[in-house]
């Protein structure tokens, strides 16, 4: 059953014509910088920029940062100049692309027939800009007054990959709250949008520029459309974006924790922040890719589930950051092990104690369930979490 429902903007709730538009945000962009710092074609350095998000092996850094990282490499500007540079363009010269923009008729109807239904509604659009920026473009759409309900919007700040990655997908779904096959993705582009999102597992509707938004506006209004949606089939090719995609949301809830809340517990039966990113790193290895490995390994070996760890487990480290980067190191270890699979190895068989006759595979997928089990609670426990 559907619950959360994922909106692109560009092109689905806001008519932005890309080529118009690109061109347009360049000039601007361009002639922000050679104005105030005279550097001429500064845009050339930003599409370098953006070209290095989503590369290989994942930083895990946000979107902002590597894109800050990077600007400087090709501008004569130190940090602190080029911040503050980027900060008042998106105060100043970027509020005139408005122009170049029109919000896509039915646009507000539809988030307001999704809220009404009780989904979590997200944004789900590219995070190449600011916060700032990308709450001024979801304006541009007629949404200003929606925006507090939306369960979450990705931007540059909160997010570490970028479309068509189709890590972008799970790590957007782990901060939603949800399983793949729980959301609807709408959006406009087969490649940013509709393939990446497919490849991890979540349903997904093209609109097309003949009908806009309303053949999803008149579905969404049936009140079964939600218990339509059957599970996708579960492929090796959904695994591996979820394992990164889910160590990015972790990032990037980790970056809202302040020190004195890593050790505090919302309830004595209940974790804390460390206490979560502990069991995650001390399972990993132990538990999770142990499994795995049995599995190929041996001949259809019987798995049993370790016992519930209880509410009392000790803390690893001194620092979450810390115990994050090494689960961050054992998760990349099993990244690389499942990355040499064959098709025929994702097909061996096991017989779990609680899962019962399964296979690696499947396996691994739930290992991708403890993980946004954990990242759920995390957000609860700081109080982040949309309800």
């Amino acid at each position: 059953m559907i619950k959360a429902v994922l909106l692109d903007l560009d092109n689905t709730l806001l008519h932005n014509p890309d080529v118009e538009w690109v061109a347009a945000f360049r000039q601007q962009w361009d002639r922000h910088f050679a104005d105030r710092y005279r550097i001429e074609q500064a845009s050339s350095a930003l599409r370098y920029a953006i070209g290095c998000i989503n590369r290989e092996p994942a930083s895990y850094r946000a979107n902002a940062d590597t894109i800050l990282e990077a600007l400087s490499t090709a501008m004569p500007l130190t940090d602190a100049t080029l911040s503050t540079a980027i900060a008042s363009f998106y105060q100043g010269n970027y509020s005139r692309l408005r122009a170049n923009t029109a919000p896509m008729a039915n646009a507000a109807a539809l988030v307001e027939s999704l809220l009404k239904q009780g989904l979590l509604v997200a944004i789900a659009t590219n995070p190449f800009f600011p916060e700032s920026a990308t709450r001024e473009r979801i304006g541009w759409a007629g949404l200003s007054n929606l925006i507090s309900e939306f369960a979450f919007i990705t931007h540059s700040e909160n997010m570490r990959f970028a479309k068509p990655s189709p890590a972008y997908y799970a790590e957007t779904i782990a901060r939603v709250g949800v399983e793949p096959d729980e959301a609807l993705l709408i959006g406009d582009s087969r490649r940013n949008d509709i393939e990446p999102a497919r490849a991890i597992g979540i349903h997904t509707w093209q609109i097309g520029e003949a009908d806009g938004l309303d053949s999803i506006l008149e579905h969404v209004r049936d009140l079964e459309w939600r218990h339509n949606y059957p599970s996708r089939e579960l492929r090796p090719s959904m695994i591996l974006p979820q394992f990164q995609g889910n160590i990015a949301a972790l990032h990037g809830l980790l970056t809202e924790v302040k020190p004195h809340q890593q050790r505090q517990r919302p309830d004595p039966q209940e974790w804390s922040i460390l206490q979560i990113l502990c069991h995650l790193w001390q399972s990993e290895a132990k538990v999770h890719r142990a499994r795995l490995q049995a599995i190929l390994k041996q001949n259809n070996p019987f798995i049993a589930a370790p016992p519930p760890p209880g509410p009392d487990i000790p803390p690893c480290h001194e620092d979450a950051n810390q115990a994050l980067y090494c689960f961050q190191r054992e998760r990349e270890s099993t990244i690389r092990l499942l990355s040499a699979l064959s098709l025929a190895q994702w097909d061996r068989p096991a017989r779990h104690s609680i899962f019962g006759l399964t296979t690696a595979l499947e396996m691994a997928h739930f290992t991708a369930q403890h993980d946004r089990l954990h990242i759920t609670q995390l957000c609860q426990t700081l109080g982040k979490c949309a309800e």
